[in-house]
């Protein structure tokens, strides 16, 4: 069966520079390439010399133009966003511009957001290293488990000691035993097949996820975290964490700055806020 063509768009997003596609003994330029046909999530590195051609500029002025290609959308190329292919791209053209009457009100400057203002937490932890999961378990015999994972217990440590000397500077501090409000910022390290190469070894490649979307899994990192200031008499309980405030979640060191909490290196943003009896801290 034939495959099916379609005319479909592809968007430019980066440039590398000579760069080597493993089928010729002297490459040019070649760039990074999003098709909507795809996931938007996937982005392959090809010759940037058809686009060149078409465009009639210069490799650098290609990131941001779009193009038109007649595509086999059941046939997409296997790429590991990394080696790159010279793929064809059968009837390329460029897109036309998008006219202004289309895009109405979204010409205006779009305001900015508003960020809500979270009340100041009754105490902050800054844990580096590197978060381990907790909840995976293997069977070592005679009835016995023991955690898959050996990052737990130097992440428990570590979150449990840096715990014990923040709240050690809070005069008076005694376990929480009421509800609580927590927030959680992990920084995990990105890998290095996520940069570029020679030029661009400092620079994260388009094609890299924007959050670190594999393991450990969010889920048992917090479990490793909570425990581990349930045994630095945090709280009395981690059950008593009723609610998540943002920011939550997993990010990659290269947002250090962007996103509040976010270090320059692994480990974990800690803040916690009691509710109060009618469980209402803002």
């Amino acid at each position: 069966m034939a495959s099916r063509a379609l005319k479909t768009v592809v968007t430019v997003i980066g440039v590398e520079p000579d760069t080597r596609l493993g089928c010729c003994d002297q490459d040019g330029p070649a760039v990074w390439v999003r098709v909507t046909a795809w996931s938007p999530r996937r982005a392959f590195l090809t010759d940037a010399a058809p686009f060149m051609e078409v465009s009639g500029g210069a490799a650098e002025d290609l990131p941001g133009l779009r193009f038109f290609a007649d595509l086999p959308l059941d046939n997409p190329p296997a790429n590991d966003d990394t080696a790159g292919e010279r793929l064809e791209w059968p009837g390329l053209g460029l897109c036309p511009p998008v006219p202004a009457e289309w895009r109405g009100a979204q010409a205006e400057p779009i305001a900015p957001v508003a960020v809500e203002v979270l009340p100041e937490p009754a105490l902050t932890v800054v844990a580096r290293g590197l978060p381990g999961p907790q909840g995976s378990k293997s069977h070592v015999g005679g009835g016995r488990m023991v955690e898959s994972s050996a990052k737990v217990r130097p992440w428990r440590d570590v979150v449990a000691w840096t715990a014990v000397a923040a709240r050690n500077k809070v005069r008076g501090w005694r376990p929480l035993t009421g509800p609580v409000a927590l927030s959680l910022v992990f920084t995990l390290p990105r890998p290095r097949s996520h940069y570029g190469t020679g030029r661009n070894a400092g620079t994260v490649r388009p094609s890299a996820p924007a959050r670190p979307d594999v393991m450990p899994d969010l889920d048992k990192i917090v479990r490793a975290t909570k425990d581990a200031l349930t045994t630095a008499r945090v709280w009395r309980d981690d059950a008593l964490v009723v609610d998540y405030w943002q920011p939550f979640g997993k990010w990659y060191e290269t947002d250090h700055g962007r996103v509040p909490g976010v270090l320059d290196g692994p480990g974990c943003t800690i803040r916690l806020w009691p509710l109060g009896v009618e469980g209402a801290g803002r």
